[in-house]
């Protein structure tokens, strides 16, 4: 591992993060904070989306069959308004837009008197405390974190079914799936984890988002299916357009090749709309990167072909009502019985700082600190 180290600091405490280098070199694993859950979007986090052509042609492909002549409401449209436009363009009856930063909501008010004068009206405000004035027959919603209901979307979008949405109307995405295999970081990274300098600050943000120091949510980088070890399993089944939101369960994961695991890869599997194009972001590039969750074991554990990895996933909210937690529990199962008990987490905010053995070496072995006057 590097020994650069940059400081952090959020309200009267500070710590030191590992460095990897000044920028992520996307051909090869890197980390990355996930940013998604917290309100601390700029301008390279929304450039970063307008630029991701595979996720945004899911969403275009869908937008343009489903909103000719519907009223529509986009949740979250930030300050290009994207997909408000894009329907507007496809023939929307009316388009409401809904967005909480000031900033944006200053800047997607001036595109759409320029770009659609009269068609696009946009709500300041969480479209959980907002009220509309009328109702929509088609919701976009963005909302969809590298765990997939990370960002709290399936709570919005109950919210919406209810005070919102008309009967029957539709919800882009359609489903989104969050699956899971097993993984070896330090394998992957043989030269120790450790955040890009350029993202440093974002992590940082994160910290000060959540009011204080947490073993915060990490997403890897530069890496495909290769980096998997075992058969995949499910997370999450978030299907909005059922109303069916399955984000407990029993995850099973047997060994394809032998290796060392100390982690599971967790990435989506998207559908704009049913029987539409899928995006499945471990095999393409997006900016939906996996999740690493590591076990809290004390090293990576070495395993054979036909092991399993037994583990029981609970979700339930974070202390703000919206973010979701996700817990994993359970054991590894050897082929000659023998078990190893394992578990992991992957919280919102409010964890233990430096618990994980990723965190433990991202952060180091000290106490964050009073910062000195």
């Amino acid at each position: 591992m590097g020994s650069e180290w940059e400081t952090l600091v959020v309200g009267d405490r500070q710590a030191r993060v590992n460095l990897a280098g000044p920028v992520p070199e996307p051909d090869r694993p890197h980390l990355w904070p996930s940013v998604g859950e917290y309100p601390i979007y700029d301008a390279f986090l929304y450039h970063a989306m307008l630029a991701d052509r595979h996720r945004n042609e899911v969403f275009r492909d869908t937008i343009v069959q489903q909103a000719p002549g519907a009223t529509v409401l986009e949740i979250g449209c930030g300050p290009d308004l994207l997909w408000s436009l894009c329907a507007a363009e496809a023939g929307a009856d009316r388009v409401l837009s809904v967005e909480s930063l000031d900033d944006s909501v200053r800047r997607a008010e001036e595109l759409a008197r320029d770009r659609a004068p009269g068609r696009i009206s946009v709500v300041a405000g969480l479209s959980t405390e907002v009220t509309l004035p009328d109702r929509a027959g088609l919701c976009i919603a963005e909302l969809v974190g590298c765990i997939g209901g990370s960002e709290g979307m399936a709570r919005v979008i109950d919210d919406a079914r209810r005070r919102h949405l008309s009967p029957g109307a539709r919800v882009v995405p359609h489903r989104v799936r969050t699956l899971a295999a097993a993984v070896c970081l330090a394998d992957l990274m043989p030269e120790g984890p450790g955040v890009p300098e350029i993202l440093v600050p974002y992590v940082e943000s994160v910290f000060r988002a959540a009011g204080g120091f947490f073993d915060l949510r990490m997403c890897v980088g530069g890496i495909g299916y290769d980096a998997i070890r075992s058969t995949t399993g499910t997370v999450e089944d978030l299907r909005f357009n059922d109303g069916v939101y399955q984000q407990d369960g029993d995850l099973r994961l047997t060994m394809t090749r032998p290796g060392r695991v100390d982690g599971l890869l967790l990435w989506l599997d998207l559908e704009g709309r049913a029987g539409g194009e899928r995006l499945d972001t471990l095999a393409t590039r997006t900016s939906w990167l996996p999740v690493y969750v590591p076990l809290q074991i004390p090293e990576p554990v070495t395993l054979d072909p036909g092991d399993v990895i037994e583990l029981r996933v609970t979700s339930e909210l974070s202390a703000d009502g919206v973010h979701p937690d996700y817990r994993f529990a359970g054991s590894v199962r050897r082929a000659d019985r023998r078990r190893v008990p394992v578990t992991a987490e992957s919280l919102y905010a409010g964890s233990a700082f430096r618990r994980s053995p990723l965190h433990e070496a991202l952060f180091g072995a000290a106490e964050p600190v009073a910062v000195r006057a």
